[in-house]
């Protein structure tokens, strides 16, 4: 899994058993290793780039993918049934029918001694859904004891029950504001701990501004993209003339409003929320969605078991791969607005064959 903060790759080995439609795992093996900053910058910059260039970009970050997974299975010695692959979301735009993952999936098995399952998006956009978010069904499955779940990755994402959708940019935001007016001067791409920003104060108009955005005020399903930011958000960033300890101080307060509008547009009530991705590390970001969350009685879990902060996603990715090749569906149409339950993803086969359909 790569997520649109782009600070890593998360690789993980799971081992799932199941009975009907009852599955268990566990995390057998975890790492994140820190994207190369060659291919950072060449993936941040991409849209803005020739079709050429995005083709052949498609190609290389495959073998990128690739090395870096065979390398996990190697340093490990393991003996895969197969690999889930999410790619790099390039695009999204849900509102014109399209979106892209990349990292070409017949390059990433090229180093595979087993199938692999990428695309996970396409089909649920072309029967009509948002392509997103896909980890509830994986949720439902795999982490039966809560109902309500907050994701801060590149944005926040919650999930109650069967409704799920992107709330607002998290990371995406707060990572680009630091590294574009931070960045060098303290020897790290982003905000550790929140530091910065806690030391900030309110901006009272600039955190008018945001909340005004009208897409806070539509209706599920929904979900974001770097596009909408560039767009409706950046904008508003641009025009700011304070220091960027208010900024980031500010934006950290507007999306754990935004979170707090979420829980109760839902209307969760007195229940545990786990809370998973890297923005759980932002202390500051963290203390203003817990007073957002505390009149509505929502606790956030504290004892979290080991690996599921850092690597839900990339474990819940690995689930839906499964899910394909048991030919069941891997997104739902209660969250995305598709047409139906979609089976999505497309199965690469391994270079030397060798390989049957799994059981259902």
């Amino acid at each position: 899994m790569s997520g649109t903060s782009m600070d890593g790759l998360d690789l993980v080995c799971c081992t799932f058993t199941w009975e009907g439609d009852q599955y268990q795992f566990t995390l057998d093996q975890a790492e994140s290793i820190p994207f190369d900053p060659r291919w950072k910058g060449r993936l941040l910059y991409l849209e803005e780039q020739s079709g050429e260039i995005f083709a052949k970009t498609h190609v290389y970050l495959g073998h990128y993918f690739g090395e870096a997974i065979r390398g996990f299975i190697d340093r490990h010695s393991l003996k895969p049934d197969f690999v889930a692959i999410h790619g790099q979301t390039i695009f999204h735009q849900p509102d014109r029918n399209f979106t892209a993952q990349i990292g070409d999936g017949e390059t990433v098995a090229s180093y595979l001694p087993c199938p692999l399952v990428s695309n996970f998006r396409n089909k649920d956009l072309a029967l009509g859904g948002q392509g997103a978010p896909l980890i509830t069904l994986g949720e439902q499955h795999l982490f039966p004891d809560y109902r309500l779940f907050l994701n801060l990755g590149g944005f926040s994402n919650l999930t109650y029950g069967a409704t799920a959708f992107d709330i607002s940019p998290c990371n995406i935001v707060l990572n680009h504001v630091y590294r574009h007016q931070v960045d060098g001067k303290e020897g790290q791409d982003f905000d550790r701990d929140g530091a910065l920003a806690a030391s900030g104060r309110l901006a009272p108009e600039l955190l008018s501004a945001l909340n005004a955005l009208s897409y806070y005020h539509k209706p599920p399903p929904k979900s974001l993209g770097w596009e909408w930011v560039q767009g409706e958000v950046l904008p508003i960033l641009d025009d700011w003339t304070g220091t960027t300890a208010d900024l980031l101080h500010t934006f950290s307060v507007h999306a754990a409003r935004q979170i707090g509008a979420a829980v109760r547009q839902v209307g969760a009530r007195d229940e545990p929320m786990l809370v998973t991705g890297g923005g759980r590390y932002h202390r500051f970001l963290m203390s203003q969605i817990a007073a957002e969350l505390a009149p509505e009685g929502i606790r956030i879990v504290e004892d979290v078991p080991e690996g599921w902060v850092d690597f839900k996603e990339a474990i819940v990715f690995a689930f839906l791969g499964l899910r394909t090749l048991q030919g069941r569906p891997t997104t739902l149409a209660s969250v995305t607005g598709a047409k139906h339950d979609v089976v999505t993803g497309s199965i690469h086969l391994p270079p030397t064959g060798g390989w049957a359909m799994f059981a259902g």
